[in-house]
């Protein structure tokens, strides 16, 4: 038996759940905050979700898959059809995805370096007092 007219029929997408919660969200056409009051949490919540740094409990889950226009399996484990951004092939979306996300985390790890850079004088200026 094939899997024709099934989940499996698609390729499977590889990308992670926050990468595929953020390709849903843009796909509908969300900003991170709207999105984030609709499924009753903080933006800080979703955005945990959306760089991988947390995941959401089941019940969320189903909200976001309604809100986004998704099926459950297809945010979950990348079987299914897909949001089209415009357009845009999966691939392209992916590789945009990934831009964004590595952007995101260039910022806060020069966030995080410029803390660490603080302190680092602040404690060798108090050693040599």
């Amino acid at each position: 038996m094939g899997a024709e007219g099934t989940i499996y029929q698609n390729a499977r997408d590889v990308d992670t759940l926050g990468g595929r919660l953020w390709r849903a969200r843009e796909a509908a056409g969300l900003s991170a905050s709207r999105c984030a009051r609709m499924m009753g949490v903080r933006k800080e919540t979703l955005d945990g979700w959306e760089s991988d740094r947390s995941e959401p409990r089941a019940n969320r889950l189903i909200t976001m898959a309604g809100i986004l226009q998704v099926s459950p399996a297809w945010l979950l484990h990348g079987l299914g059809e897909a949001p089209q951004i415009d357009g845009v092939s999966d691939e392209l979306k992916i590789l945009k995805a990934q831009v964004q996300r590595l952007k995101e985390l260039r910022a806060q790890t020069d966030m995080v370096m410029e803390s660490i850079e603080s302190a680092v004088e602040r404690i060798a200026k108090r050693e040599a007092e």
